[in-house]
């Protein structure tokens, strides 16, 4: 892993000390273009990277896909060590909706779709010392696609927990609950639902507290009029933490995320409305109801939201601005008065850039992840943050 100096020493936190460059894997500069990624940072620092490539077209017999690669890296020393080689149960096969959490004990797991025809499965897959779990017939499938992307994912013990969506037919709706695998029975048990089934929800976001009992957020009302809630489990029931998170009450809203504070109090960020646009706000629980950090983050549409949270539970948000059709990443640091706000980040501000994701590990060092257009394929870029 190569280091190199960087002009962004004071992002975030107004060091005055350069911060180090990190580059992404090697063996990334000849893949195929980056599609997804996801970062996390593990309680011993290290940082673990999934990275989902294209892998060149391919025929079905009915037509023509793409087919993608996806491969993990966890940071060890000063390099990437490879964790196996391409995950994909089946190749080539489409591959998308990248899913990457970490337990407590830093134990990599992974979710994503597989495309089998007609239909998306999703599929799930845990690291090992010894090596990936081979969980394919655990797959979950649905005839919706779209409900098999409703989901968030956590993990407990080396194992995935889910956030998960389902459409209803009759009566017309949707139905969250809480999926986790059970050993025993080999099935997925199914929590209570946490939303009102006889209205449209979607976009769960999940945090575990460290019981394992689950935060949810997530959209509920028509994509037009719709709230953000949060409710958490007692071990008993769903209790709803206070009303709508929204500024604006019954209006559009997306791309719901949740994390927990050291108290396990959830900081949740979302998208919503502002004058035509969709903008990123932030709130928190205080214990006693919801507290508005802030106003709107960033001046133009903002899409693709990432949350963490730094060791004294104040938040880290990075999202992207569209500008011309140009994506450009920004990131923000709540000091506990205001956001520190700094960008764009891209290595080229007239280059595309999407797909954010950040990792604040045990000792407080924050990494932001994207990938950018470079020479018209996107790439993995990586930036330390000091906070």
């Amino acid at each position: 892993m190569v280091l190199t100096l960087t002009v962004l020493a004071t992002l975030l936190g107004g060091a005055s000390a350069p911060v180090p460059t990190l580059a992404p894997p090697p063996a990334l500069a000849a893949s195929g273009p980056v599609r997804e990624l996801a970062l996390a940072a593990a309680p011993d620092g290290r940082l673990v990277l999934a990275v989902m490539t294209d892998a060149g077209r391919f025929s079905s017999g009915r037509g023509t896909f793409t087919g993608r690669h996806l491969r993990v890296w966890r940071e060890q020393g000063a390099t990437w060590e490879a964790l196996g080689g391409v995950l994909n149960y089946d190749q080539p096969r489409p591959v998308s909706s990248l899913n990457l959490a970490l337990d407590r004990a830093g134990t990599p797991v992974l979710v994503w779709n597989e495309n089998y025809g007609d239909n998306d499965v999703v599929v799930f897959r845990a690291y090992r010392e010894e090596g990936w779990t081979d969980w394919r017939t655990r797959y979950l499938g649905d005839d919706l696609p779209y409900a098999a992307r409703t989901r968030a994912v956590a993990a407990w013990e080396g194992e995935p927990v889910l956030a998960w969506g389902e459409t209803l037919r009759t009566p017309y709706g949707s139905r969250l609950t809480v999926r986790a695998w059970d050993p025993a029975a080999r099935t997925w048990t199914r929590s209570e639902p946490f939303n009102n089934g006889l209205v449209f929800a979607r976009t769960p976001a999940l945090a575990l507290d460290r019981a394992g009992r689950a935060t949810v957020a997530w959209l509920q009302g028509d994509v037009l009029a719709s709230d953000v809630f949060v409710k958490r489990w007692t071990g008993t029931r769903w209790e709803a933490l206070g009303a709508s998170l929204n500024r604006r009450p019954r209006t559009y809203v997306a791309s719901t995320r949740l994390a927990l504070d050291v108290q396990e109090r959830p900081v949740v960020a979302w998208l919503e409305d502002a004058g035509g646009e969709d903008a990123l706000y932030v709130s928190r629980w205080t214990g006693q109801g919801w507290q508005a950090l802030g106003g709107r983050l960033g001046t133009r549409a903002a899409s693709a939201p990432a949350l963490a949270l730094d060791r004294a539970g104040r938040p880290l948000v990075a999202w992207v601005e569209e500008g011309g059709g140009v994506g450009q990443v920004f990131a923000a640091h709540w000091t506990g008065r205001d956001w520190q706000v700094r960008g764009p980040l891209n290595r080229d501000p007239r280059r595309d850039a999407r797909s954010p994701s950040l990792a604040v590990n045990a000792v407080g060092a924050a990494v932001l992840a994207w990938r950018e257009a470079v020479g018209g394929v996107y790439r993995v870029q990586l930036e330390r943050l000091g906070l």
